[in-house]
């Protein structure tokens, strides 16, 4: 199977970083977002019922990651990959993490996280 659904540079303005400055102002946070999952039911009933509900999984995201206020881009990878294999059940999924503006002279700067579901 390879399927995948995706989700790129979802941008949220959310608390993230250890920096006294990054804990009191928001930030503009890119994420995105890759599952692994079984897409041919959905292909030929054209039932979303059958596959995840992108638009969803996009809130779910957001909410949590302003929610969350987290520290380190690696705390909040590792969460939102468990959040997100909890509630969409997919067979893997990846998660990039993109802090635009925590360097200068660069894209930006963050991490990529994968997990499958056991």
């Amino acid at each position: 199977m390879n399927d995948y659904i995706f989700i790129n540079n979802l941008k949220v303005d959310c608390i993230i970083g250890i920096l006294p400055h990054e804990r009191e102002n928001t930030q503009p946070l890119m994420i995105s977002i890759e599952l692994e999952c079984d897409l041919k039911k959905a292909g030929y009933s054209g039932n979303l019922d059958e596959s995840i509900n992108y638009a969803e999984l996009a809130d779910t995201v957001k909410e949590y990651t302003v929610q969350r206020k987290a520290r380190l881009v690696e705390e909040l990878g590792v969460e939102l990959c468990d959040l997100i294999l909890k509630e969409f059940k997919p067979k893997k999924v990846s998660i990039t993490l993109n802090k635009p503006l925590a360097v200068e002279n660069c894209d930006g700067v963050g991490i990529k996280i994968t997990k499958v579901l056991e």
